[in-house]
C-alpha cells in the first residue's frame, strides 16, 4: 500500500514538473522572441499525406479523446473560442476588419454540420504554417518559433478537371496553444505507446514541410522569383542549408547573417542583426464561394 501510494506520488509530482518545465520553456521562448535580434520568417507547406505529418490529419473522426487539428481548430471557432482571419495573398493580417464570420465560412464552402461526421476534416489535407526561426545575443538562445497555421481544403474547382487546394483562414498559434496542450495525439506508427500532444508535435518541430516562401522586401513567394520545379527545387534546399549554417556558425567569426563574436581585446565585437520586412498587397477570399 505504502508503495502504491508512493508510486502514485512520484507520477503526480513528476507530472507536474514537466508541465512546470514545458510552460517555463514555452514562456522564455516568447520572451525571447521579443528581444531578439536576429529573426528570420519562414513559411512552410506541410503535406499531410506524407508520414511524419499524419499526427495531424487521424483520426479523421474523433475517438478515444483524440481528434485530428482541423476538427480542433473547426469545434473552437463554432463555440467562438478563437478567431480565424481571411486568408490574404501575401500576408496576414491579425485584425478585425479581416476576421471571419463562422457562419459566412460554413455558406461560402457549403458545410452543413449536424454531427462529427460532417466536419470536412478528410478534406483538410495540408496546412501552411508561418514560423519564426530567432536569435536572442543577451542569452544566447535559438529557437524557431510557430506563428500561425493555415487549414488547406482540397476539392474539385469549378472549372478544374483535377484537384484544387483552397486556403481556409490564418490562425495565430497563440490563441490555439492552450487547446493544443490537452490534445493527444499518437506520434508514432510503429510503437502506439508513443504519444504526445498537438502543441508538442509544433514546438517539438516533428513536422516535414517545405519552403513556399520567406519574408523578404518584395514580399515573394520562391514560385515567383523561380522559373523551373529545379530552380525551385534549388532555391529551397538553398533556404534549408542558410538555416542550418546560421546555427551552426552561431560562435564562429564571419557569420553570413549575424556576427556573433567574444569579446577580444584590442577589437569590438560586430554584431550585425537584419530583420526582414513584408509589404505587397493582398486580396482577399471573402467573396467566393467553393
Amino acid at each position: 500500500m505504502k508503495l502504491t501510494t508512493i508510486l502514485i506520488s512520484l507520477f503526480f509530482f513528476c507530472g507536474i514538473g514537466n508541465s512546470f518545465a514545458q510552460e517555463t520553456a514555452r514562456a522564455a521562448q516568447s520572451t525571447d522572441i521579443e528581444g531578439a535580434k536576429w529573426i528570420r520568417e519562414v513559411y512552410r507547406y506541410l503535406d499531410l499525406s506524407k508520414e511524419k505529418n499524419a499526427p495531424l490529419y487521424y483520426p479523421v473522426i474523433p475517438e478515444q479523446g483524440r481528434m485530428n487539428l482541423f476538427t480542433m481548430i473547426f469545434k473552437l471557432l463554432s463555440e467562438n473560442k478563437i478567431s480565424a482571419y481571411e486568408y490574404l495573398d501575401g500576408r496576414e493580417v491579425f485584425t478585425d476588419e479581416y476576421k471571419i464570420d463562422f457562419k459566412e465560412f460554413l455558406d461560402r464552402f457549403g458545410i452543413s454540420v449536424i454531427s462529427d461526421v460532417d466536419i470536412p476534416s478528410h478534406e483538410v489535407r495540408g496546412y501552411y504554417l508561418k514560423e519564426v526561426y530567432y536569435f536572442e545575443t543577451g542569452t544566447s538562445n535559438y529557437g524557431v518559433k510557430t506563428i500561425a497555421v493555415c487549414p488547406i481544403i482540397y476539392r474539385q474547382g469549378d472549372y478544374e478537371a483535377n484537384t484544387v487546394r483552397y486556403p481556409l483562414f490564418w490562425i495565430p498559434y497563440d490563441e490555439l496553444r492552450p487547446y493544443a496542450l490537452r490534445m493527444p495525439i499518437m506520434t508514432s506508427s510503429l510503437n502506439n505507446t508513443m504519444t504526445g500532444t498537438i502543441d508538442d508535435f509544433f514546438r517539438r518541430n516533428k513536422y516535414d514541410g517545405e519552403i513556399y516562401k520567406i519574408t523578404n522586401p518584395r514580399n515573394l513567394a520562391i514560385s515567383q522569383y523561380t522559373s523551373t520545379p529545379e530552380e525551385m527545387k534549388a532555391e529551397q534546399q538553398r533556404i534549408e542549408q542558410e538555416l542550418k549554417d546560421f546555427k551552426e556558425r552561431l560562435w564562429k567569426e564571419n557569420s553570413d547573417s549575424t556576427l556573433v563574436q567574444p569579446a577580444i581585446k584590442g577589437r569590438k565585437a560586430r554584431r550585425n542583426a537584419t530583420r526582414p520586412s513584408s509589404t505587397g498587397s493582398s486580396n482577399t477570399m471573402r467573396d467566393r464561394r467553393y
